[in-house]
């Protein structure tokens, strides 16, 4: 029998797996019918993951996003709040991957050239690193990086207005970063790989914006990896996937040593983020003039302590509403914060604002549309002829020879759906909706 049917319908798109077996709490998704019962609905694997999610010890309340699917020890598009308890499975090995939104006064008409949109893709990827490995195009002074990992975007003179958290708190700076993590630090100004990207997109009123995704690089990876082996080996776990079950109790040595370390690694990710940002804007004034700013940034791959308790979203993205006493004093104390939603190349992507209901899902929403395909189906199944020519005819360009098969539109679930599933149950608005029409990848 299907674990669905063990689902309880409480609201509209809003079930409850009631707490079973080793669960210390019930499981909240907020997810259409469509999307947990259709013919590509969430997978049956996603059950026992959903249940280790809410069998860590401290785990008091667990939610999943309309995005949701399989991941590594607890689902992709998951949010766990813990009381004394850190999850480093719930963090990821890219500690403060999300986004950055660039909003320019350009509009389709300047931006309609293709050669135009070429050349802006060429100054990009001569102003950062593209591609797995990659280091900065444009290297960030060396005596400013100690001033990154303490403070993230203030030590680049950026408030709480244009980034989620300005500042992650580092508690004890005194602990030493992994020799494998510092020698990633010249990746601090560089995109990655895989499901990173560079995109130009317009909205419904023809406003030009752009939007990127990336991460902590190397950097982070490192710290994560370190501790994940740490975390086993004092837990006693042995075996495959035992990452899957590490956790912390906060106030011990080694929770102490990740907390800070994971908050330097988030600290360089929201860093990188806007030095990439800001370098994108510089290559949008070269090529098209006009003017482009950092509109906001957010991450989806993060723990922080929220309520005096702590919060983890594993692809999953924070979701502040208007008056928010976290907001107060910022410039989105009225509106609530912007959440920025990636959904594919082919399919565009969403700016949406919470509302006061999305306390009921940790104020926590999707972090992009969810795969359906793995990397291995993409490449299996689909036709390298007919995705190109597909997104050769919604008028995209990109940077690569050919489209990237594992990140194309068919890969990722409907993004109509999943955005339409947070709206039904009453957690957010979508504000705008944005089409791309250049995208920059790293080509693995």
């Amino acid at each position: 029998m299907s674990w669905k049917n063990e689902l309880e319908a409480v609201g509209p798109a809003h079930w409850v797996l009631p707490k079973r077996k080793t669960m210390r709490c019930d499981a909240h998704l907020f997810l259409s019918e469509a999307l947990l019962f259709g013919d590509e609905g969430v997978e049956e694997a996603v059950f026992q993951q959903v249940v280790n999610a809410a069998s860590f010890p401290g785990a008091t309340r667990v939610v999943l996003t309309p995005d949701c699917h399989v991941g590594y020890g607890v689902p992709i598009g998951t949010a766990i709040e813990t009381e004394g308890t850190l999850l480093p499975t719930a963090a990821g090995y890219d500690i403060g991957c999300g986004m950055v939104q660039l909003r320019t006064s350009l509009t389709a008409e300047d931006v309609a050239d293709v050669v135009k949109r070429r050349q802006w893709m060429n100054e990009v990827t001569r102003r950062i690193g593209v591609g797995v490995g990659q280091s900065a195009g444009k290297k960030v002074p060396g005596k400013l990086l100690p001033e990154v990992l303490r403070h993230g975007a203030k030590a680049l003179g950026k408030s709480h207005d244009v980034a989620e958290r300005a500042s992650l708190p580092v508690e004890d700076d005194r602990v030493d970063v992994p020799d494998r993590a510092w020698d990633k630090r010249d990746q601090l100004g560089s995109l990655g790989g895989g499901n990173h990207f560079c995109e130009m997109q317009v909205d419904d009123e023809g406003r030009v914006w752009v939007m990127l995704h990336t991460g902590s690089r190397g950097f982070g990876w490192n710290i994560a990896k370190q501790f994940f082996v740490e975390g086993a080996k004092a837990l006693g776990l042995a075996g495959g996937r035992n990452e899957d079950h590490v956790w912390f109790d906060a106030d011990s040595a080694l929770g102490r040593a990740y907390w800070n370390l994971h908050n330097m690694a988030a600290n360089f990710a929201i860093a990188n983020r806007i030095v990439i940002g800001e370098a994108v804007c510089e290559a949008l004034e070269a090529v098209f003039g006009g003017e482009a700013r950092v509109y906001y940034e957010i991450s989806h791959n993060l723990i922080q302590r929220e309520g005096g308790r702590f919060v983890a979203r594993k692809g999953a993205t924070r979701a502040f509403p208007a008056q928010h006493p976290t907001l107060k004093g910022t410039a989105w104390e009225a509106t609530g914060h912007p959440i920025l939603i990636p959904g594919s190349m082919e399919t565009g992507s969403a700016i949406l604002f919470a509302t006061e209901a999305a306390a009921e899902s940790l104020y926590s929403v999707n972090h992009g549309a969810g795969r359906r395909l793995s990397r291995t189906a993409a490449k299996r199944e689909l036709s390298q002829k007919d995705t190109d020519l597909r997104l050769a005819k919604k008028g995209v360009v990109i940077n690569t020879r050919n489209t990237p098969l594992d990140e194309s539109g068919p890969c990722y679930k409907d993004l109509d759906e999943v955005l339409g599933a947070v709206e039904t149950a009453g957690l957010a608005r979508v504000e705008r909706r944005l089409k791309p029409v250049a995208c920059i990848k790293g080509n693995d």
